[in-house]
């Protein structure tokens, strides 16, 4: 007998099935969970972006010299101190920063929105990092002009180019916080979609009739055009969708699957979570550079 346990452990694991979208913006929900919200991941998201501006601290110092203080310029610069900064502050920031892309892709069930919203954590804290040492350099020295032909003439590292790599990272959070809205509304209506469906519209046992490999990943995780077969008033019905999943969890011709439909045009299509899953040799479809 499958528990309820087993049923949401297996239902983590199932394949992203969709008729409408395509790679990354494909989107699900599991059952009885809430529609994504931002609000909860802000914590983390701020975190992450502080912890990137720590770690991107110690290359633009080093590098460009960007701090006005001698002492602190010739603290950082020293080899094992700034070898020890970079692990301790990257370690960190990695580790939220991964955090912060598995719970906004279980919230949204997209891993759109998740990699927009760890690009924002990055590219925002290293144009945070580049905004204050290059603020903080022309308190200390108001004299300075930036230069933008200093980055080729200089026979040094200038300060130019740390603003320059700053502005550069503050223009691509601004476009990665631009893509975050649209990709959040997206997602919260297909969920809001998937969850009608389960409410209220009609369900239909259905098998997985075909299955055809794009040869493309998205994350390495393989993407196939599918085809499912159900009755519905006594008529058999094809339903087509996209369908991505992991190199092991390819379901094979012939798997249970469950077709929703509001009879108004609407139509969801997943794996029956309640059935055993059988799956393709994992081999089979590895993404290349694996």
């Amino acid at each position: 007998m499958t528990t309820n346990r087993e049923v949401d452990e297996r239902v983590e694991s199932l394949p992203q099935f969709s008729t409408t979208d395509r790679g990354s913006r494909m989107t699900s929900l599991r059952p009885g969970q809430p529609l994504g919200r931002l609000a909860p991941l802000v914590p983390r998201l701020l975190v992450a972006w502080a912890l990137w501006a720590l770690t991107s601290s110690v290359p633009f110092d080093a590098l460009t010299g960007l701090a006005p203080s001698r002492e602190v310029v010739m603290f950082l610069t020293n080899p094992i101190t700034v070898a020890a900064a970079i692990v301790v502050a990257l370690f960190g920031a990695l580790n939220q920063t991964f955090q912060l892309h598995s719970r906004a892709r279980e919230a949204f069930g997209q891993a759109r929105v998740a990699a927009l919203l760890t690009t924002v954590a990055v590219t925002g804290g290293f144009a945070t990092s580049a905004g204050i040492l290059v603020a903080w350099t022309r308190a200390s020295d108001p004299a300075h002009i930036l230069n933008i032909e200093a980055i080729a003439t200089s026979p040094e590292v200038p300060l130019e180019l740390g603003a320059l790599i700053g502005a550069a990272f503050a223009c691509w959070c601004v476009i990665a916080l631009l893509s975050l809205w649209g990709a959040v509304a997206h997602a919260r209506r297909r969920q809001h979609s998937i969850e009608d469906l389960r409410s209220n519209g009609t369900a239909f046992d259905g098998i997985l009739s075909a299955v055809a490999f794009s040869h493309h990943w998205v994350h390495d995780e393989p993407m196939f055009r599918t085809e499912t077969t159900y009755v519905a008033d006594g008529v058999s019905r094809v339903i087509a969708a996209r369908m991505r999943t992991s190199a092991d969890r390819v379901p094979l011709v012939g798997s249970p699957m469950i077709v929703r439909t509001d009879g108004r045009g609407a139509i969801h299509v997943e794996p029956d979570a309640t059935a055993e899953p059988s799956f393709e040799p994992e081999d089979k479809y590895r993404a290349p550079n694996d």
